[in-house]
C-alpha cells in the first residue's frame, strides 16, 4: 500500500512547507488521511509484526491517582513496568487518547499560539514487555518512517543518551551503534543529557535510556546544532524508551530484571508532515471543524492561519482554541469525565462558551454542534465517541445553561470588583464563577500572606487555581507561596485516602518494618445460600497485635477499647459506600465485641472491647473464632446489591448520569447522582421501583467474577465511577442480567446478595434535590420495605379521613390547621427509624395536606372578607360625610398568622384599622388612601396615636409600602384577663383620632 505520494521528498526540498496551509482540504490521496496513516501505523505492526492490539484507556486513569488524565500512551502499562502487573501480552501496539492540562506536562495557558501545542492528542505507540529491545525497537522505527512513511531519510535526526555523572551512568553507546548500522550518518546520530534522552517514571522506579527521531521540516542540509532547541520546524517525531533500570527511593539506580520497550510519537505532528505542513492545525484532524465553525458561524470571517503579529485580532488563535478544546471536551465526556467532578474540564469548557459568545457571536449551541464533527473525525478509531454522543450532548447543553446562570448572576458583581481593581481584568469570571466571594474573603482575611490553609479553602471552596491565587497575591500585594499550597493540597490528598480509625501512622509504618503480614480478608466473601437461608462461616485466625490508646500493646485487657490485627478476617471493612461489619471474636469464654473495622494499607483493624467480668487477658499469638453479625451483613448486602439495580435503572432512564456518592447500610441504602438532563420525578421513582419488584420476582441471578485490572475498559456496558481508582489486578464485577435487555455491570468490592430474589422487597423512602443536577435518593429492602408500605397505608387512610373532616372545623380553622401541621411533621422521618414511608405515598400525602392548607386558606380569606363586607356595609349605612373603618377581626381568634392585609384591601378607598387577636397576639394593620391623608393624618399617624401606645408595642414598616399609606404594628403578647379593656380603649381611641383629623381636612 502506498502511503505518501511520490513527491514528498521534492516538497521538502522545495521548501514549500510554509505555504502548503490551505490545500489540506483539496487531498484526493486516501492515503494521506490522518484516519489513514492512524490505520497505516497500528497494520504495521499488528499486521507485520504481530503485535497485540490494546484498545485505548479512557483519558481518566482507571488505577493511577497520581495524574488527573491520561497524559501519554505508557500510562495504562504503568503497573507493568513498577511490576505489579504481568501483561497477558508481550508486544502491544495502540492509539492512545491523551489529556495535558496539568501537573507536569500543562500546555492549556498556550494553545493555540502555535502549531502543535493541543490539551487533547493522540499517542501511537508500540511496547515490548521482555521481548524484543533496543535493536529491533529502532529498526521498527526507522523502516516505518522511511520505506512506509517515506519520509527522506536526510531531514531525520536521532539523539541518545550522552552520559551523566551526576547519575553514575555511561553513555548509551549501544544504542548509537544500531543507528550506524541502520546507515544513518554519523553526525545525524547526536547525544544529550537526562533532560531529553534518560527518562524516569518519578523520583523513584522504573527509568531507562531513550532515543528520539528529530525531523528538520525545512528540508535536507545540516542543523544539527539546532537540535531540541525548541524550534518549530525542527521537532521530535518519535521518543523510544528502553526502560531496564530501576531508580531507588535513596537514589541508586540499578538493572530491572526484564527490560521493556515504551514509544510514543503524537498522530498530530505525524499528519502534519506527511501531509507537508508546520502546523498541526493544518491537518484534517481540524480542518473539518474550522469548516464546521465556519458553517456555523456565518459572519465571522474565516479560518487564515495566522500566527503571532500577523494575527492581530487573535481571531484564527481563537479558531485554534475553539477547535481543539472541541476536541478535548468531547472526548472527555465520552469517556465518562463530569465537569462537576473536574474543575479544569469544566473551566475549558466555559471557555469555549466564553468564546462562542464573544468572538464567534453564537449564544448556544456551537460546542454542541462541534462536537459532531468531532465525532465524525475520531469515531471511527474510538467508537465509544458515537456510542455516547447522547451523553456529550447532553452534558454539554447542561453545562452551557449553568454557564449562562453564572455569568448573570456573577458578572455584575464582578464589575464592581473591577472597578476597584482593574489588574484583575484578565481573570474570567465566567471560567471560575467562585471570584467575587473570594476575593472578598481574602481582602478580610489578608496581613501580609496567603496561609497553606486559606490558599487551600479558595481552591476548594472558589475554584481558584495557583495561578489565580497568585494574581491576587499581586494584586493585593500579600506573599503566595504556590510549593506550601501544592504542599498543603498534597497533605489533604493523602489524607482523604486514608480510611483508617487509626489516626497514628506510625503504627502501621512499625508492623511494616516488623514484616508483619498484611491481613487476608477475602474470606469475606465466603458465604454460601443452603435451604433458602445464607451462612456466613466462623473463620479461626490468630492475633498478630493489639493496639490501644495508639500504641501497641503485649496483652488484649478486658474492657478497654482497643485495636485487633489477624493474620485474617472475614469481618467486611467499610469501602464502595457499604458500611463495615460488626460481630464478635471468641477467644475461649471471653468475647471481643467489633463495633466496626478499618483497612489501613491491607492491614485489618477490628475495634472494640473484650467484654469480660474476670481480669484474664488474651495475649498476643490467641487464636479467635470471628462471627460477623449476620443480619447486619445480609441487609448490607440486599441493600448493596439494590443500589447496583437503581444506578443502572437511572442510567437506563435517564441517559446521562453519574454517581456521585453512596451510601449502604444495614437499614437503608443512599444513592446521590447527577443527571444532566430533566430532573427526576417521583413517577419514575415508582416505574424504578416497580421494574425492581419485578426483577424480584423474576428471581434474577447475581454473578460475581474477577478481572484483570487493566482490561477493565475492555469490558462492555461497564459502569465505572468518574475518578475512581480501581485497583490493577483482582477486580470484583457484579453482573446482574435478565432475559431481556437488563444488564448491571459494575466493578465492585461490596458482599452482594447472590438472587435478586433475595432483596425480597423494595422501596424508594426519600428524595432531595442538592442543586441543579444531583438527586439524593434514599431507598430501603426487605423487612424495612414492608415496613414502609404498611406505614403508608396507614398514612394515606389517615390524611384520607382527616380531608373529610374539614366541613366539622368551619368554626374552629385553628384546631384543623393544626392537624394538617402535626401530619406533616410526622412525615419528617428518620432514614433509620420506624417511621419510614415509601416516597411515592409521602409525596401523594403531602399534595393533600398542601391542598388542605389551600382551602382552609381560601376559607380563612373568605371569613375576613365577608366580615370586612359588613362592616363595610355598616359604614356605608350611616349618613355621614366622614367616613372610615376601625374593626376588630372577630374572625381571628380562630386563626393562626391572620393576614391582615387582606382585610385592608376589601376598603381601599376609606381609611381603615384593622385589630386582630390570636393565640394571646394582638396585631394591627392601617391603611390611607393617598388624597385622604394630610400633615396632620396618616396611616402611621393614626396607628401611632392610638391602637399602638395602648398596647405599647411600635409601628412596623410594611414591606415596600409608604409608612405615611400602610402601616403595621408589630405583634404583642397580651393576658386575655386584660384584653377587653384594652380593646375596648383602642377602638375608642383610633375613632376618636380619626373624627377628629378627618374634620380638620
Amino acid at each position: 500500500m502506498e502511503l505518501i505520494q511520490k513527491h514528498l521528498k521534492h516538497l521538502f526540498i522545495k521548501h514549500v512547507l510554509y505555504s502548503s496551509k490551505r490545500n489540506i482540504s483539496k487531498y484526493v490521496d486516501p492515503d494521506k488521511t490522518s484516519k489513514a496513516i492512524r490505520q497505516c501505523f497500528l497494520n504495521y505492526f499488528i499486521n507485520d509484526h504481530s503485535h497485540d492490539f490494546v484498545r485505548s484507556s479512557p483519558v481518566i486513569p482507571l488505577h493511577d491517582a497520581s495524574v488527573p488524565f491520561v497524559n501519554a500512551g505508557m500510562n495504562q502499562f504503568k503497573g507493568v513496568f513498577l511490576g505489579t502487573h504481568t501483561c497477558q501480552y508481550k508486544t502491544v501496539a495502540n492509539s492512545q487518547k491523551c489529556v495535558r492540562v496539568g501537573g507536569k506536562h500543562n500546555d492549556l495557558n498556550i494553545i493555540g499560539l502555535d502549531g502543535y501545542h493541543h490539551t487533547f492528542f493522540e499517542m501511537l505507540g508500540n511496547w515490548s514487555f521482555g521481548k524484543y529491545f533496543k535493536e529491533e525497537a529502532i529498526q521498527l522505527a526507522w523502516v516505518l518512517l522511511t520505506e512506509h512513511f517515506k519520509i527522506p531519510k536526510e531531514v531525520l535526526y536521532v539523539t541518545y543518551f550522552g552520559g551523566d555523572s551526576s547519575l553514575g551512568i555511561a553513555s548509551d553507546l549501544e544504542t548509537k551503534h544500531f543507528w550506524r548500522k541502520l546507515g544513518v550518518a554519523e553526525d545525524r546520530i547526536l547525544p544529550f543529557g537526562s533532560k531529553d534522552n534518560f527518562w524516569e517514571m518519578g523520583r523513584a522506579g522504573p527509568c531507562g535510556y531513550c532515543t528520539e527521531i528529530h525531523i528538520d521540516r525545512l528540508g535536507p542540509g545540516n542543523r544539527a546544532k539546532f537540535v531540541n532547541k525548541g524550534l518549530q520546524d525542527l521537532t521530535e517525531l518519535w521518543n523510544i524508551v528502553f526502560i531496564q533500570f530501576n531508580r531507588n527511593s535513596d537514589g541508586r539506580i540499578e538493572r530491572l530484571p526484564e527490560e521493556h520497550v515504551d514509544t510514543g510519537m503524537g498522530l498530530e505532528r505525524l499528519t502534519a508532515v506527511l501531509q507537508g505542513t508546520l502546523s498541526n492545525y493544518d491537518t484534517d484532524l481540524f480542518s473539518s471543524i474550522f469548516k464546521g465553525i465556519e458553517k456555523i458561524c456565518k459572519d465571522t470571517p474565516k479560518y487564515s492561519g495566522k500566527f503571532g503579529e500577523s494575527d492581530w485580532d487573535q481571531l484564527d488563535t481563537n479558531y485554534r482554541i475553539l477547535a481543539d478544546h472541541a476536541r478535548m471536551v468531547t472526548v472527555c465526556l465520552a469517556d465518562g469525565v463530569i465537569p462537576d467532578q473536574n474543575q479544569k474540564l469544566k473551566k475549558i469548557m466555559r471557555k469555549v462558551f466564553y468564546l462562542s459568545e464573544n468572538v464567534f457571536k453564537k449564544d448556544s449551541g456551537l460546542l454542541k454542534e462541534l462536537s459532531n464533527y468531532v465525532v465524525e473525525s475520531l469515531g471511527g478509531a474510538y467508537p465509544e465517541l458515537e456510542r455516547n454522543i447522547r451523553q456529550i450532548h447532553d452534558i454539554i447543553l447542561y453545562e452551557e445553561d449553568a454557564y449562562k446562570l453564572v455569568r448573570s448572576n456573577s458578572a455584575k458583581e464582578w464589575k464592581k470588583i473591577l472597578d476597584q481593581q482593574p489588574k484583575l481584568n484578565d481573570l474570567d469570571i465566567l471560567e471560575m464563577p467562585g471570584l467575587p466571594t473570594a476575593y472578598k474573603e481574602l481582602s478580610l482575611a489578608l496581613k501580609n500572606k496567603i496561609s497553606p490553609e486559606l490558599s487551600l479553602k479558595l481552591y476548594d471552596t472558589y475554584g481558584l487555581d495557583a495561578d489565580t491565587i497568585l494574581k491576587l497575591s499581586q494584586v493585593l500585594n500579600c506573599q503566595f507561596n504556590v510549593q506550601d499550597f501544592q504542599n498543603e493540597l498534597d497533605k489533604v490528598k493523602a489524607k482523604s485516602r486514608q480510611s483508617s480509625a487509626i489516626k497514628d501512622n506510625k503504627i502501621v509504618d512499625k508492623m511494616v518494618k516488623e514484616k508483619v503480614s498484611v491481613t487476608d480478608d477475602s474470606y469475606k466473601y465466603h458465604y454460601q445460600k443452603t435451604n433458602g437461608s445464607y451462612i456466613f462461616f466462623p473463620l479461626k485466625a490468630k492475633l498478630l497485635k493489639v493496639i490501644s490508646h495508639n500504641a501497641f500493646v503485649g496483652n488484649l485487657v478486658p474492657n478497654v477499647n482497643a485495636a485487633l490485627v489477624f493474620d485474617k478476617t472475614n469481618f467486611y471493612s467499610s469501602a464502595g459506600g457499604q458500611i463495615s461489619d460488626c460481630g464478635v471474636i471468641k477467644f475461649g469464654n471471653n468475647v471481643f465485641q467489633v463495633t466496626s473495622t478499618d483497612n489501613v494499607n491491607g492491614y485489618i483493624f477490628h475495634n472494640g472491647v473484650l467484654e469480660s467480668d474476670s481480669a484474664e487477658c488474651v495475649p498476643l499469638k490467641s487464636e479467635g473464632l470471628m462471627e460477623i453479625h449476620r443480619d447486619v451483613r445480609l441487609d448490607c448486602m440486599k441493600n448493596h446489591t439494590a443500589t447496583h439495580l437503581v444506578n443502572f435503572l437511572l442510567k437506563q432512564l435517564k441517559i446521562v448520569t453519574c454517581q456521585k456518592s453512596s451510601k449502604v447500610t444495614p437499614n437503608y441504602l443512599n444513592f446521590d447522582v447527577g443527571i444532566f438532563n430533566d430532573k427526576l420525578t417521583i413517577e419514575e421513582l415508582e416505574n424504578i421501583e416497580k421494574k425492581i419488584n419485578l426483577l424480584i420476582e423474576e428471581q434474577v441471578e447475581v454473578l460475581t467474577y474477577e478481572v484483570d485490572g487493566y482490561s477493565l475498559h475492555e469490558i462492555a456496558n461497564l459502569i465505572c465511577i468518574p475518578g475512581e481508582v480501581y485497583p490493577s489486578s483482582e477486580v470484583r464485577v457484579i453482573e446482574i442480567k435478565d432475559a431481556n435487555d437488563f444488564l448491571s455491570r459494575e466493578p465492585c468490592c461490596g458482599t452482594h446478595v447472590l438472587n435478586v430474589s433475595d432483596i425480597e422487597d423494595f422501596c424508594f423512602i426519600g428524595f432531595q434535590s442538592l442543586g441543579r443536577a444531583t438527586a439524593s435518593l434514599h431507598a430501603v429492602t426487605g423487612d424495612r420495605a414492608k415496613l414502609a408500605k404498611l406505614n403508608g397505608e396507614e398514612m394515606l387512610s389517615k390524611v384520607s379521613e382527616w380531608e373529610s373532616s374539614m366541613k366539622d372545623y368551619v368554626n374552629n380553622l385553628e384546631v384543623f390547621e393544626e392537624g394538617v401541621s402535626n401530619i406533616k411533621e410526622s412525615l419528617k422521618y428518620s432514614m433509620d427509624g420506624d417511621d419510614i414511608l415509601p416516597i411515592s405515598v409521602k409525596h401523594k400525602c403531602l399534595q393533600k395536606l398542601n391542598s388542605m392548607n389551600t382551602e382552609i386558606k381560601r376559607m380563612r380569606d373568605e371569613f375576613i372578607e365577608t366580615e370586612m363586607k359588613k362592616a363595610l356595609e355598616k359604614i356605608n349605612e350611616e349618613n355621614t360625610d366622614k367616613k372610615f373603618i376601625v374593626h376588630y377581626l372577630k374572625c381571628s381568634k380562630n386563626m393562626e398568622n391572620i393576614p391582615l392585609h387582606k382585610a385592608t384591601k376589601v376598603c381601599r378607598n376609606l381609611p381603615v384599622l384593622v385589630i386582630s387577636y390570636s393565640d394571646n397576639v394582638v396585631k394591627a394593620r392601617c391603611c390611607v388612601p393617598k388624597d385622604m391623608k394630610s400633615p396632620n393624618f396618616d396611616a402611621e399617624k393614626w396607628l401611632e396615636n392610638t391602637v399602638t401606645s395602648i398596647f405599647r408595642s411600635a409601628p412596623s414598616k410594611a414591606k415596600d409600602q409608604d409608612t405615611s399609606l400602610v402601616c403595621n404594628m408589630k405583634g404583642k403578647k397580651v393576658d386575655s384577663d386584660k384584653w377587653d379593656m384594652l380593646l375596648k380603649k383602642s377602638i375608642e381611641a383610633a375613632k376618636h383620632y380619626a373624627e377628629q383629623h378627618l374634620k380638620q381636612q
